[in-house]
């Protein structure tokens, strides 16, 4: 393992999972996320762009000549992220993919508990698929909203390409069996149980717009689910990969040793999180799953 991926270890171990144990508000958190994102790097060929779409305040980023788009719904627990937090992860993924990808943002808890991520969210899905070609993505919480949205297009009878996945959260139950967390860099449980109760609220956690594992994605297209080796939403990766699978879809699940939840932010910086990048843009390019 390079050793900048050893240091990102470090920090996530040393840093944030102390700082997000601290039960301090929401906006304290969202600032001090806005500290730690990485500098956006400025690359040729590339054009950022602000769009509303179905209502939604949307960045696009778009290589030249693109081919086809890409809506990636953001982690951060249904509380934190945004597009300016995801936008070197937006960037790689146009460049590498060839796709221009839209980051929406979606109304965030706890001031837009559910069903507000997932109304905006298939809003601008349906939108997007009206107009051509369209892939889907999403990382952690944003992993959710993509499967629930893949699940709301399914029943339209408007399937995306292609869907992309990264340590998505799929079951919000709290009566659920506590997941194993030894392995997990960056999130204490605590936080866990809080983020749950601000975005689920008073609705029933076994709703399939809340937990997706409860969801039905029969003819969904081929999805590719990538997760770190022991982290605490390992679990949740392989229960909705058995489940598509079951439903026949085609899955392929890619599992990374030494890294922390959602190492793909750090692409450009991180051998790991490059390498992880490139998986997903051939997967989006075509690739199989």
């Amino acid at each position: 393992m390079s050793w900048r991926d050893r240091a990102l270890v470090v920090i996530c171990r040393g840093i944030v999972k102390p700082a997000l144990t601290l039960p301090l508000p929401w906006a304290l958190h969202r600032h001090a996320v806005r500290l730690l994102t990485p500098r956006t790097p400025q690359l040729d060929g590339m054009t950022v762009t602000r769009r509303t779409i179905a209502g939604t305040p949307c960045h696009v980023f778009a290589p030249m000549d693109a081919a086809g788009s890409l809506l990636w719904l953001h982690g951060g627990g249904f509380v934190l992220g945004s597009a300016r937090s995801y936008a070197r992860l937006a960037l790689a993924l146009a460049q590498r993919s060839g796709r221009r990808v839209i980051l929406p943002e979606y109304r965030l808890a706890p001031e837009h508990p559910f069903p507000a991520g997932p109304d905006d969210c298939i809003a601008v899905a349906r939108e997007l698929i009206a107009e051509g070609p369209l892939a889907l993505g999403g990382d952690s919480a944003g992993g959710t909203l993509a499967l629930t949205t893949l699940a709301d297009l399914l029943a339209d009878g408007t399937p995306p390409e292609r869907v992309v996945l990264v340590s998505p959260a799929v079951d919000l139950d709290p009566s659920r069996p506590t997941p194993d967390i030894r392995g997990e860099m960056i999130f204490p449980l605590a936080l866990l149980h809080r983020v749950a109760r601000d975005y689920v609220g008073c609705s029933d956690p076994r709703d399939p717009r809340v937990s997706p594992i409860h969801a039905v994605f029969d003819n969904s297209p081929p999805v590719l689910i990538q997760c770190a080796t022991g982290e605490v939403l390992e679990a949740d990766t392989d229960a909705i990969a058995e489940q598509l699978v079951r439903a026949g879809v085609s899955v392929e699940v890619q599992k990374t040793d030494g890294v922390p939840h959602v190492w793909q932010l750090f692409v450009g910086r991180t051998p790991k999180a490059d390498s992880a990048v490139d998986a997903m843009a051939a997967f989006l390019r075509g690739g199989t799953a």
